[in-house]
């Protein structure tokens, strides 16, 4: 016995497009299909979502270099926090 035979038309029906390549063949590129659709929309997303973060730091970052009373309120406080720490200037505590 060479080849077995299925007797049952309802198996035949189920196991058709499982036997047949054409038919396994178009299934295969029809989950590929869905599945690089799938992949293309995630990198998409993301993209959308870098050029978003960046023009909004790009934004942030020319407010901060533009924005005078930020930059003045940075200065004080820098100059503030320098007058208020510790230094030590040859081992002796300077306060």
């Amino acid at each position: 016995m060479k080849f077995a035979r299925i007797t049952s038309p309802a198996a035949v029906d189920a196991l058709f497009p499982l036997v047949d390549e054409d038919i396994a063949a178009v299934a295969r590129d029809e989950a590929m299909a869905a599945e690089v659709a799938e992949i293309e929309a995630l990198i998409e997303e993301a993209e959308r979502e870098w050029a978003a973060a960046e023009r909004v730091e790009a934004f942030r970052v020319s407010r901060e270099l533009t924005d005078v009373v930020s930059a003045r309120r940075a200065t004080r406080r820098a100059t503030r926090e320098a007058l208020r720490s510790r230094v030590r200037i040859n081992g002796v505590a300077a306060a």
